[in-house]
């Protein structure tokens, strides 16, 4: 297989893989707390993939990342799906991480966001304004301001990675990123540690440790090894998209008409900031 090849099936994999985990999350919500269900994907996941890689690059930079990206992101992103009526909403949120970016990027890394990139975001809000206006309740209110808190987090981290750590050993420090926020995870003890052990619940969290977070991350870099990083990320704006595919295939919960007009705006302004900056 070449090497393209090799990278869209990789990535293709890759959308799959996360897309899936909304839905599961939105059940396995019943066994497994959103806290547990991150220490989970930190430890077990994090093993994978030192396992897969026996290597670690070690340092404080890479103990921050890992809170901000694992321990910070992971656990919004769990929260905000056990609090939006439809789990694919929660995947619509947390890939506004783009959006955020983009007007972080002339700030922290002192470089130009293009015209395009902006309109991307324009679009992406008015997308979120669209799905806002679904409905004013205050249970929904707060699961899409935890949606957007993901979003946000993921690209602090996303900067922060670009900013100090893009230039390191990338698998060596997404093993240690990810095995190393397991400790702050459980800090969130007191927030509501908890795990019913059924076999359905074990096989979640298996699927959610080993699959997602584990052969998901090691599908990525392939993808992005192969197509390159900003192919791979604008082809990653398709994971809402499975996510609210599984989600109709798992639950049977179709987006209303509001809520889909919502998210295609706000992937089709993620995935112009993806690609706004090389068009």
């Amino acid at each position: 297989m070449s090497g393209s090849y090799r990278g869209y099936a990789a990535m293709t994999a890759t959308v799959l893989i996360w897309g899936s985990a909304y839905p599961l999350i939105y059940v396995a919500e019943r066994f497994i707390s959103p806290a547990a269900l991150t220490a989970l994907r930190a430890a077990i996941g994090g093993a994978f993939l030192a396992a897969v890689y026996r290597r670690f690059q070690v340092g404080w930079r890479e103990l921050i990342g890992g809170v901000i990206n694992i321990a910070g992101m992971v656990s919004l992103l769990n929260l905000a799906v056990t609090m939006v009526p439809n789990p694919s909403i929660a995947a619509v949120l947390i890939y506004t991480q783009p959006l955020f970016t983009a007007l972080m990027t002339p700030f922290a890394l002192n470089r130009r966001v293009t015209g395009l990139q902006y309109a991307g975001v324009a679009l992406g809000v008015a997308g979120v304004v669209v799905m806002v206006l679904e409905g004013l309740k205050l249970s929904y209110l707060t699961g899409i301001a935890i949606g957007l808190a993901g979003g946000l987090v993921w690209a602090t981290g996303t900067v922060y990675y670009e900013k100090y750590l893009a230039r390191g050993d990338v698998p060596g420090e997404t093993t240690f990123m990810t095995l190393s926020a397991t400790p702050f995870v459980l800090a969130l003890w007191p927030l509501g540690m908890r795990f019913i052990v059924t076999p359905f619940s074990v096989a979640i969290g298996l699927y959610m440790a080993v699959v997602v977070q584990g052969l998901g991350w090691l599908l990525w870099f392939i993808a992005v090894t192969e197509l390159g990083g900003v192919r791979a990320g604008a082809l990653s704006m398709l994971t809402p998209v499975a996510a609210v595919a599984f989600t109709l295939l798992f639950l049977h919960r179709p987006l209303t008409a509001s809520q889909s007009l919502g998210a295609a705006l706000t992937i089709l302004g993620s995935g112009l900031v993806q690609v706004g900056g090389v068009i």
